[in-house]
């Protein structure tokens, strides 16, 4: 195991983990001066700027929270030599490797995602990975191209995204996957237009599967599909549930308590309501690829970026651990 030896350690990262107010929220926001029933409303309510957690020297993804051991992981799925791979942040606010990734090969972490037992799974570029054992490396028609999004329901399915980044030229095709518990490969859907599927997230009850498209047909806006989900794991009917801005590119998805959906994007977190309507976004120093619920309370924020820094917003509303 290695140390991101380019990493910068912040000690403003630490608190993160465990430190928690004597005060709840709606007596914090009583005595400034906020309506205690708009927090629940807007869970982005007077949330303050972003903090700096650690800066890695290299872009980040794939963010995802392992209560029982109060850790967060992430992936570096590019640079030079050694440096891709899977990551965890340690006590003191440094980054330990816990596994490799090489492009050429395809075991490359890309997204993470926890299990309801807390088990961890990692999307690799050719492979799905749950703890330290290989899931699938493809589906049934053939192999996996570029995994990306994965998210796990309670019943132990799991979906992933394969937007097809490395193909060239690019696939008429992206695809969809359900993966069920036994590590059976379906492919949920099949996409003509080369939508980029990419984040991936489930309801609080998780009867509803959130799935964001990146690069659309040119003229139409990145969007999020709502899928139904059903009770043995299969998606059943979809509806179009929010667009964003032409120039977006959304990434990772994560959802709250409360159902709103916060989305990885260009202009920064982006939140809506479970209806779909635009509650506000929060401005983001760099440009967001994924997000991740931690924290004691599940509402501090993560927010990997493009560039070289991990980011933390708390928030009003407790978040899922997905």
């Amino acid at each position: 195991m290695k140390t991101i030896h380019l990493l910068l350690v912040l000690p403003i990262g630490l608190g993160v983990f465990s430190l928690s107010s004597c005060k709840s929220d709606e007596e914090t926001a009583g005595e400034n001066g906020i309506d205690p029933e708009e927090l629940k409303r807007n869970p982005i309510q007077a949330v303050g700027a972003p903090r700096l957690l650690i800066e890695t020297g290299q872009y980040t993804d794939g963010p995802v929270w392992q209560a029982s051991e109060k850790v967060l992981f992430f992936t570096v799925p590019f640079g030079e030599g050694d440096i891709p791979g899977l990551y965890r942040v340690r006590p003191d606010g440094s980054a330990m490797k816990v596994r490799g990734g090489d492009l050429k090969s395809g075991q490359l972490p890309v997204g993470n995602a926890v299990t309801k037992s807390g088990e961890l799974v990692t999307a690799e570029a050719k492979r799905l990975i749950r703890g330290d054992a290989t899931v699938a490396t493809g589906y049934p028609e053939g192999a996996f191209d570029t995994l990306k999004g994965v998210v796990v329901h309670k019943n132990g399915t799991m979906y992933v995204t394969d937007p097809g980044y490395f193909v060239d030229p690019p696939p008429t095709a992206n695809r969809l996957y359900r993966v069920a518990p036994d590590g059976v490969v379906t492919v949920a859907e099949q996409f003509q237009d080369v939508p980029r599927p990419n984040g991936v997230a489930l309801s609080p009850n998780q009867d509803l599967l959130y799935v964001g498209f990146e690069k659309p047909t040119a003229g139409t806006k990145p969007y999020l599909e709502k899928y139904h989900v059903l009770e043995d794991g299969a998606l059943a009917e979809h509806s179009r549930f929010a667009e964003l801005d032409m120039d977006s590119s959304p990434d990772g998805i994560e959802v709250d308590m409360a159902g709103n959906v916060y989305v990885a994007n260009k202009a920064g977190v982006t939140v809506f309501k479970p209806d779909g309507k635009k509650i506000g976004n929060v401005a983001v120093p760099d440009q967001p690829t994924g997000l991740a619920f931690g924290g004691d309370d599940l509402k501090t924020l993560f927010i990997t970026t493009a560039k070289t820094k991990i980011f933390t917003i708390k928030v009003n509303v407790t978040g899922i651990n997905q």
